[in-house]
This record gives structure tokens, sequence and C-alpha cells, in this order.
């Protein structure tokens, strides 16, 4: 099979690129048939390190390779329907995406696919990469690179804080401090995400800052950011602090219906890109209860 090099993987490793398109090879096979000349690049026989430029020619000679060629899921109009109605901005190279809760963002445990694949199927793009990855529970906010350059450029960005997120969270019992902030160390385990107040081995800092939205009698609304990007780091921090979040399952004590956390606010400064979407309606109904 031939492929030609367009900018979307200009100076992207070969045995890289081989890996993405060519699901049904693994990278033992690939290092093979780099290393033996059944791949080449412009004709010539090449190392798997090579960085591909914007308009080499890729061949692969490879007895099935059509049937390794990644292929893309088929949506149902349900499916399409959701994708179009989850889509709060777009341009050529960015998308940000509103998911419902309960949605998982990639295939693997237990799920053919998800989000991450719907999206490649809908824009018919394998290079579609999401940027940030939230919790299945999680809903809200995330943001999409349509091709390698911009993925490159996000990920800086957000490695960089670059990119500013906000989350709106209904938690148990009534918070009366107006803004704070938690600072502490967190340790994954097995199954869980563990707190703990001195370092130790595999424990990583974390920091969240909240402020109080609104007070029910027995409910508080509060908007968290992260200082620090940690694996369920706001649900930890707000479960132990004594305010599990409303239907969190794992780390709280009510876990009917839906988790209340929801990513409400994305700012993008490098591109000048921001969305803030409203408190949900839930939440509010949620809150008196």
């Amino acid at each position: 099979m031939e492929h030609k090099i367009d900018k979307n993987f200009h100076d992207t490793r070969l045995d890289k690129y081989i890996r993405k398109k060519y699901e049904g090879i693994n990278l033992t096979e690939i290092f093979k048939l780099i290393r033996k000349g059944r791949i080449k690049v412009n004709g010539k026989k090449v190392k798997q390190n090579y960085r591909l430029q914007d308009g080499d020619i890729v061949k692969v000679f490879y007895m099935g390779g059509e049937t390794a060629v990644k292929k893309f899921i088929d949506l149902s109009p349900k499916e399409t329907e959701y994708i179009k109605k989850g889509i709060v901005y777009e341009d050529e190279d960015v998308l940000l995406f509103n998911k419902s809760p309960n949605m998982v963002m990639h295939k693997g445990s237990g799920h053919d696919y998800g989000l991450s694949e719907m999206l490649k199927s809908y824009y018919q793009r394998e290079d579609f990469t999401f940027i940030n990855r939230i919790d299945k529970a999680t809903s809200g906010l995330i943001i999409g690179a349509k091709n390698l350059p911009m993925t490159r450029k996000l990920s800086e960005d957000m490695r960089d804080g670059n990119i500013n997120k906000r989350y709106y969270i209904l938690v148990e019992g009534r918070v009366d401090r107006e803004e704070f902030q938690i600072k502490s160390y967190l340790k994954k385990t097995d199954t869980h995400v563990v707190e703990l107040e001195k370092y130790e081995k595999g424990a990583k800092e974390s920091i969240s800052y909240f402020k109080v939205v609104q007070r029910g009698k027995n409910r508080t609304i509060l908007e968290g950011t992260l200082g620090t990007g940690r694996t369920h780091q706001l649900r930890v921090h707000l479960a132990n602090l004594g305010h599990p979040i409303v239907g969190d399952a794992k780390y709280g004590e009510n876990t009917r219906g839906e988790m209340c956390l929801f990513s409400h606010y994305t700012e993008i400064l490098s591109l000048g890109i921001k969305v803030d979407l409203p408190l949900p309606e839930v939440f509010k109904n949620k809150l008196t209860k």
C-alpha cells in the first residue's frame, strides 16, 4: 500500500506513523518490515527513526496490509446526532466537546469504542486526538485536536499551564468557607486514589482551589480549579474534607444518579479560545434535596 505524507504527519517517526496507520501489525513486526526494506520511503530503505517529511511517499509491502489498516467505526444516526449536539466550538484545528456523564472517552475496559473513536469516525480523521481526558462519570468540556501539529501545540500548552479549566461541583453538606485550597499528596492504589499528608514513594503533590457558588440547606455548589492534574484529584480532596461529590459512587456515600462534577470552563490562552457553559439545571434541582 502507498501513503503520501501531508503536513499533519510532518516530522513524525516512521515506526510511529506505521503503528498509527496499521492496527493489525505489532511493533516488533513493524521493526522487522522496516529493517528488511518492506517498508520504504521514496523508494529507499530507511531506519525506523526516520522523520517523515511533507510529500514523502511511504510504501508498505505486507501481505494482508489492507486488512491491518485501521478502520473507522460505523456511527448510528443517534450517535451522529449526539456528536453534533455536543460540539460547542470548532475550527479547522480545534474542537471543544461537551461530554455527557457516563460516556467513556476511549475504547477498553469492556467498551468496544468510546468518544474518541466516535469523533475519529465523524471527521474521518485517524489523527483526531483528545488533549485532555475526564473520568467516565464526569461531564463537561474536553479539548480535541484535529491534526498532529495542533496536538503537539495544545499538549505543550497544557503542560506549560496555558490552558485554564474550571469545574462546577455539587457536594454533600454545607461548606462555610467562601474560598479555600487543599494541598496534599495523592497516590494510586489498585482500586482507588488515596490522600496522604506527607510524601511517600509513588505519591504526587496535588493542589486544588475552591470557592462557593451557591449554598442549599444540606448541599453546596462549588467551583473548583486544578492547580495540578492528578487522577480523581477533586473527588478525593472533597471526599476527605467531608464533602463528597453528589453521586460519586467511588469516593462518596450517595451513589444514586449521575455524579455532579461538570467541566464548565475552558480557555486556551495561545489561541484566544474561551468557552463557559452555564450551571447544569440538575445541579440546581439537587441542591435543595
